[in-house]
């Protein structure tokens, strides 16, 4: 490895070592090429954006001295208006003539030039000097008021005071132009501007000028301090003519020097000097007040006049830059735009070309990474692609995934990453062919253990058959047991490796009887309780075989991670278009993380790996449910344990078609798996047909064992369905329905005998139909009355004398039982148990006799066909003609429940004296059962090929 590929010291050379922080060595090259062109861009545009700013303050400060110039010209006209007040406020004190009046019209002319400037004076963004001096020019005028009404009433105030109160609010106003000149950049404005100001200066001075002169001339004198006043509004008035002089341009000096001239300004002048030579209290003045306010007013006006076309031209002037400003910002703006945009234009061009190889190189890679190989590797995986052709030519064979024709380094790179895919697959082409002859080499192996095993079961059934010692009959049923789990195994093997177990089966099955072959593949079968199960759902038949073996993996899972005293519960049910297989045990449950991944295995199938076959079971599971597309999902139990949902769609059910469907429960249950006993007693024998009055095709396999169509262990999983070939099945026996559940480890209660049911036969078959059971299956044997008398009397079996004829060959009711029949096998061995729900009563599970107590009652008179008929028959008739069903609700799963002592029987059995039962010996219930299975035997012989359960008349495959 190269120094430079090493991972660091003590960091891990996996995928996490290479996270680091996004580099610019990360970003794509389009985005390097971008940056290539973008900084040098930036700094254009950073560089342009420096005078943009420039430019725009430019233009926001000719905006706003536009906007002050033209707010100038309105403060001129509300100071010249405020001037003339002035002087009609003392004409009004000095009591001249239509003074009054004159000053009224001039109060209306001065509002209303106060008025516009008020109307201007909102401009957004005031400087703060311009914004302090309009604040005091409004304050200013806010007095303005009350000084006019103090002049109209001609009392507390004088001509002087008036003068002087009305000067300093025209100052303030004069001095607004000489505010508004720091605000202009421009030059040349900015000398307009001083000398508009300059010139507003003087005229302001000379007004004032013609105001003292006329209050002091009315006084009748020229005092030191009038004088002085005068004196310096003359000096004010040089010095801002002066100044103007200095600022003015050549048009605004030729303006005033032809406006402000001529014989108006001389007698002025002439006015001011004979003024001036007045002081002192002896000194007359040579002119009347009125002369010189004549005079003054005159040059005043001249000068009002020329202010206007000054203040006119500034804001022309300000307009102009204005406009000049903003037209070379735009100008400056496009030419920068248009500069940027041909430098991008060119870069851009200079780079697409090395873009689009590296794009077109980027893009051929990430093809062959999401599509190409792996549509490669897929196709590699099936062993029709491959066939005889090597490695070496399936790699020869692929296109080139990147098409680039350069001859730079990006060509290069692309003919390298061709060369990299083609050895890709070769190696993937290897692997399949590796993996191909390793699955061969598997199915071969595991088929030649299948044949083993069904020769070594085979073989078992032959020696079972021919063993009466039932010790040794339990030991080879433990071995056949074992040899079906083998069995078990190397189909699952075959499953995992993708091929066929076994032979299709030909006909349909009943889900009740996939659920009990199910049952029978499983070790601990007897753990294994069934609740509702839909009888008139069937499996079609070339998947008969895989829901078997889905469900048994099921059934093994269940019964092996449970306590062993608990039952595992199974149910059957039709939902709409599909069936819901349900199984609960009551084992210690998984954490939700375990859960889920066993839910995300469940729905897709995993790889063939070490963990495959370590949980062999689920992935089985796994892959026949997507073979068939059913839904597997395990969920917690409330109450501890796991609940497995199995989902049968529509492709693998065959439905009624017109049949009518009410579930019936024929054994209560709790909803969850319950925990019994398993050495305890067995569940009271029900009595066919009861509760499936209604003769709805549906009820509920209430077997702890399998059943006798299904024998436990056979080559094939057909074998464990009712078919010609094997050996008959024995019919039902009679039943009772159960009122109560026994409870575990304790004797069956003695049962009164009932009439018979006229509804149903002894078979469990309603009445009228047609049974598939041989004559001779149905004829009382003496193992018969033996059991009803103890399962439904409660005491030794009938005597001979009571009308039953021993069978040949057998043992009768009232005879000494005798062991010369071959005997059954323990409870450990091959269990059986009809399709009705009858368990098979193993050895010692049936309490010993109690001698009786009293007298038998009479007997009853017996025919053959009312072997099975009770004196309570004709109640229950009775009791089902005159009542209907009371409903008490219903239960989890929507089944009616029963309302108890809602519907007694009318009348009563026949009282019978309850007697301790006697004990009795072993060799007496050996003797009891081997009559009962010469009994099975014979009636074997004699049913050849016979079934049992009904069928449903008509099918309809969905």
């Amino acid at each position: 490895m190269p120094p430079r590929s090493r991972p660091p010291r003590g960091k891990p050379a996996g995928p996490g070592a290479n996270r680091r922080r996004f580099g610019l060595r990360d970003a794509r090259i389009r985005s390097k090429l971008g940056l290539i062109l973008v900084i040098p861009i930036l700094a254009i545009v950073s560089l342009t954006g420096v005078r943009f700013i420039d430019s725009g303050k430019r233009a926001l400060s000719a905006q706003l001295v536009a906007s002050l110039t033209t707010l100038s010209a309105d403060i001129a006209d509300a100071t010249h208006e405020l001037q003339r007040e002035r002087m009609a406020a003392a004409d009004l004190l000095a009591n001249e003539p239509n003074s009054a009046a004159a000053f009224d019209r001039q109060i209306k002319l001065t509002k209303a030039a106060t008025g516009t400037y008020s109307a201007h004076r909102k401009v957004s963004r005031l400087p703060d000097a311009i914004e302090q001096r309009l604040s005091r020019i409004d304050q200013q005028l806010s007095t303005v008021d009350t000084m006019r009404e103090q002049v109209a009433s001609g009392q507390g105030i004088s001509i002087g005071e008036v003068v002087v109160r009305y000067g300093v609010v025209i100052d303030d106003m004069v001095g607004y132009h000489g505010d508004v000149v720091q605000f202009t950049a421009d030059q040349h404005l900015a000398d307009s501007i001083r000398a508009v100001a300059a010139f507003a200066q003087a005229k302001a001075q000379t007004a004032q000028e013609q105001a003292i002169g006329f209050a002091a001339l009315k006084s009748g004198s020229l005092d030191q301090q009038q004088y002085s006043s005068f004196l310096a509004t003359l000096t004010g008035q040089e010095a801002a003519l002066r100044a103007f002089d200095v600022s003015a341009t050549v048009e605004q000096a030729d303006l005033i020097n032809a406006t402000v001239t001529g014989d108006a300004v001389q007698l002025a002048d002439q006015v001011s000097q004979q003024v001036g030579r007045s002081v002192g209290a002896d000194a007359l003045p040579a002119v009347s007040a009125e002369d010189l306010s004549r005079a003054l007013g005159a040059v005043v006006d001249l000068m009002r006049w020329a202010e206007q076309r000054l203040d006119q031209e500034l804001t022309n002037d300000a307009k102009s830059l204005q406009g000049a400003v903003v037209r070379e910002v735009v100008i400056e703006s496009v030419l920068v735009l248009l500069a940027i945009a041909l430098a991008i234009a060119v870069a851009f061009g200079l780079a697409r070309a090395l873009s689009r190889s590296l794009s077109k190189l980027r893009k051929g890679a990430m093809d062959v990474v999401g599509r190409e190989l792996p549509n490669a590797v897929a196709r590699l995986r099936d062993v029709r692609e491959i066939g005889e052709t090597s490695p070496d030519e399936i790699a020869a064979q692929l296109p080139d995934p990147v098409r680039i024709d350069s001859r730079d380094e990006i060509g290069q790179v692309a003919q390298a990453f061709n060369a990299v895919h083609r050895e890709a697959v070769r190696v993937a082409a290897e692997q399949a062919a590796l993996r191909t002859s390793v699955s061969a080499m598997f199915l071969n192996l595991a088929r030649r253990s299948q044949a083993l095993v069904d020769r070594m079961i085979g073989e078992l059934d032959t020696i079972e058959r021919s063993e009466e010692d039932p010790k040794r009959l339990a030991r080879l049923f433990q071995l056949d047991h074992l040899a079906t789990r083998m069995r078990r195994n190397d189909e699952n093997l075959l499953v995992l490796a993708g091929a066929d177990s076994g032979s299709p089966r030909r006909d349909n099955a009943l889900l009740a009887d996939v659920l009990r072959a199910a049952q029978s593949e499983v070790e601990q079968y007897n753990r294994i309780e069934f609740g509702t199960v839909d009888l008139d759902v069937s499996v079609i038949s070339h998947a008969v075989n895989d829901v078997v073996r889905l469900v048994a993996e099921l059934f093994d899972n269940a019964t092996r991670f449970s306590p062993p005293e608990s039952s595992v519960v199974a149910d059957g049910r039709r939902i709409g278009d599909y069936v819901l297989i349900q199984i609960e045990d009551r084992g210690l449950g998984m954490a939700p993380e375990q859960l889920r991944t066993i839910n995300e295995r469940l729905a897709e199938p995993p790889t063939v790996d070490v963990a495959a076959f370590r949980m062999m079971g689920l992935a089985v599971v796994s892959r026949l449910a997507s073979r068939y597309r059913i839904k597997v999902e395990m969920r917690p139990n409330p109450e501890g344990g796991t609940i497995t949902n199995v989902t049968l769609p529509t492709g693998v059910l065959v439905l009624p078609r017109l049949r009518g469907r009410e579930p019936v429960i024929t054994r209560p249950r709790s909803p969850l798996a319950v925990e019994q006993s398993l050495g305890g007693a067995w569940p009271m024998p029900q009595l066919p047909g009861l509760a499936a009055a209604s003769g709805a095709p549906t009820g509920v396999i209430t077997v702890d064992r399998p059943s006798f169509e299904v024998p436990m262990a056979r080559p094939t999983v057909d074998a464990h369905f009712a078919r010609p070939g094997f050996e008959p099945q024995m019919p039902q026996m009679p039943q009772t329905p159960p009122m109560t559940q026994t409870p575990p480890m304790s004797p069956p209660p003695p049962q009164v005998p009932q009439p018979p049911q006229p509804a149903v036969d002894p078979l469990g078959y309603p009445s009228g139909m047609q049974q598939r059971v041989p004559a001779a299956d149905t004829t009382e044997m003496p193992i018969f009355r033996s059991m009803e008398a103890v399962w439904f009397g409660g005491g030794d079996a009938p005597p001979a004398n009571h009308g039953t004829t021993p069978s040949p060959g057998g043992t009768g009711p009232g005879a000494d039982p005798s062991p010369s029949g071959p005997p059954l096998a323990p409870a450990a061995a091959r269990p059986y148990v009809s399709t009705g729900g009858t368990p098979y009563v193993p050895p010692g599970a049936l309490p010993p006799p109690v001698p009786p107590a009293g007298p038998p009652p009479p007997p009853q008179p017996s025919r053959p066909e009312d072997g099975w008929r009770t004196s309570a028959d004709d109640g229950w008739r009775a009791a089902a003609a005159a009542a209907a069903p009371q409903n008490g609700g219903t239960t989890r799963s929507g089944l009616p429940k029963r309302v108890p002592s809602a519907q007694l029987v009318p009348g009563a059995v026949d009282a019978r004296t309850t007697t301790a039962r006697a004990k009795r010996t072993p060799d007496d219930v050996r003797g009891l059962l081997s009559a009962y299975h010469r009994g099975v035997q014979r009636g074997r012989k004699g049913g050849e090929g016979s079934s049992f359960g009904p069928r449903p008349d008509s099918e309809e495959r969905h």
